[in-house]
């Protein structure tokens, strides 16, 4: 009995299509992919909600998947059709659709049809050459290892087989192999040991169309001229697609002012970084006004997606200790080690450790290890102090001035930047620049103590001064840098002008405030003294 009688006798129930949908839940977004669905691969609401219902991985599609879909597809020749079609084919990335087509038509596959990129596996590493040609998909009077090695351009001519057995008994899998790995081994004097080594940690490889590779070894070894060793110690290089490198030489061009080619000698991770992502991750340092030196200093910045860049400057500005660098060359590799100077941070604290520098918290390992043995990073310290009141100043005094004024306090180097750059947002609202700068020294001091004093001289009450200012000085008259002498000299005069007057009281010294550390990090609280 055929289908139409089985139908009109009632043995098969008849549900039309559009039925389906109320298994599909109302959601905005199923609404959105139904939209999406409908409108670029122009087919009626019934049949995308058909799709959906029969091929889960449709459900996990966004427009941006559809339309690229679409370009590959008719980058190879097809309609979108073929994805209404085959709707499994959205079960691949569009970049392995492509590749599959490419390697199977380097392979002399006579028609490729959508089923053969859905079945490209079994047909490469199951089937032999001779069945494949049984079957009609490869035309029998091909020598495919000729053809094959055809696609190398720095293959030597005199090198006509590398199999001298039967080629038809092996697969396509195992031929493309051993042709890639004699091509590597010619070029790159790469050996058998380090080739499967570098195939099994990077896969991909295997199934890289042999003219793509013979491209991207051009424009590696020609153009941007990596040296061979470097190549063979960064195997994934191997399979960069060679449009994506194209498009960073030409248009991306530098970072930093540095050309990306002399970068990427460097760092070769960055040539398989997608050209548009690099682009994005461009815009958001330029959004945060972050400077090309500090690119330089940190070319990795650009390894990290363009989301996690932006998030963590943003979470630094949050936090005091990181927002005081922020302009500062190296603040980049505090951003990319994020996650290892919080730890350090928090270490610190925890500890009662407070006068940190960036190179602490980004440094190696080893001078860390170091510093937490030892009082101070002096060097470091020093330098991102000056740093720090030189941006304060905004640039207006030169470094080697404030370093000659501020290195003769003993205490010069044991002051958390945190509290210098709090002292002068505090004084900035009543003095000058200039009127700071002459008094280099106060940012060094707690600003509770500099609050305290500056109370007792704006409400003119002479009583509470020493007898000595009370004699000498007028002090309804002193200007406002005098003034801040004024507060220095009292700062220090019960500590017999030693420079111990930077240090908090007792009651307050060991108290640690690390609740800013842990406001968006995963980090469980330790108990501080």
């Amino acid at each position: 009995m055929n289908f139409s009688n089985k139908l009109r006798m009632g043995l098969l129930h008849w549900r039309p299509l559009h039925r389906c949908s109320s298994n599909i839940a109302r959601t905005p977004r199923n609404e959105y992919l139904l939209e999406s669905l409908r409108k670029y691969l122009n087919i009626s609401e019934p049949k995308a909600e058909f799709m959906c219902l029969k091929y889960p991985v449709v459900k996990r599609l966004d427009e941006k998947s559809i339309i690229h879909m679409i370009e590959s597809v008719h980058k190879l020749g097809f309609s979108k059709k073929i994805l209404v079609d085959e709707p499994s084919l959205f079960s691949l990335l569009p970049v392995t659709l492509i590749f599959r087509y490419r390697v199977l038509q380097e392979c002399g596959f006579v028609d490729i049809q959508p089923a053969d990129l859905l079945g490209y596996l079994p047909l490469v590493k199951q089937k032999s050459i001779g069945e494949l040609k049984k079957m009609g998909l490869i035309p029998s009077h091909i020598n495919l290892e000729n053809r094959l090695a055809s696609h190398m351009t720095q293959w030597p001519t005199s090198l006509t087989n590398l199999i001298y057995e039967d080629v038809n008994k092996y697969s396509l899998y195992i031929l493309r192999l051993k042709i890639i790995q004699r091509y590597l081994e010619l070029l790159l004097d790469i050996s058998i040991e380090e080739f499967y080594r570098g195939v099994k940690t990077y896969p991909t490889i295997k199934h890289r169309p042999l003219k793509t590779i013979n491209e991207t070894l051009n424009i590696l070894q020609s153009q941007i001229m990596v040296p061979n060793y470097k190549i063979k110690s960064n195997f994934y290089l191997i399979h960069a697609d060679p449009d994506n490198l194209k498009n960073i030489i030409h248009n991306f061009k530098t970072i930093g002012g540095i050309d990306i080619k002399e970068i990427i000698r460097l760092h070769p991770k960055l040539a398989t970084k997608n050209y548009n992502t690099l682009v994005e991750i461009r815009k958001v340092l330029q959004e945060y006004s972050i400077s090309n030196e500090a690119q330089r200093r940190c070319f990795d910045i650009y390894t990290l997606s363009p989301t996690t860049i932006k998030e963590r400057i943003e979470s630094a500005k949050k936090i005091p200790e990181f927002s005081t660098f922020f302009n500062h060359p190296r603040f980049l590799k505090m951003i990319h080690y994020k996650k290892t100077a919080m730890k350090r941070l928090a270490n610190l604290y925890s500890n009662n450790k407070k006068c940190l520098s960036l190179n602490i918290l980004s440094g190696s390992s080893a001078h860390f290890e170091t510093f937490e043995k030892t009082p101070g990073d002096r060097l470091g310290k020093g330098k991102d102090l000056i740093f720090c009141i030189s941006q304060c100043l905004e640039n207006d005094y030169s470094a080697s001035d404030i370093r000659k004024l501020i290195k003769r306090h003993p205490f010069w180097i044991n002051i958390p930047l945190v509290q210098v750059k709090y002292v002068y947002e505090q004084l900035c609202t009543e003095f000058s620049k200039s009127d700071i700068y002459e008094n280099c020294f106060i940012l060094l001091y707690p600003w509770s103590k500099i609050k305290d004093i500056l109370e007792v001289i704006d409400s003119q009450s002479t009583q509470r001064l020493p007898q000595d200012i009370n004699e000498q000085l007028n002090i309804n008259k002193l200007n406002k840098s005098r003034k801040l002498s004024i507060v220095l000299y009292l700062l220090e005069k019960n500590h017999y002008f030693s420079g111990n007057g930077v240090w908090s009281e007792d009651k307050y010294k060991n108290k640690v405030d690390l609740t800013h550390l842990y406001e968006s990090e995963n980090l469980e609280l330790s108990t501080h003294t």
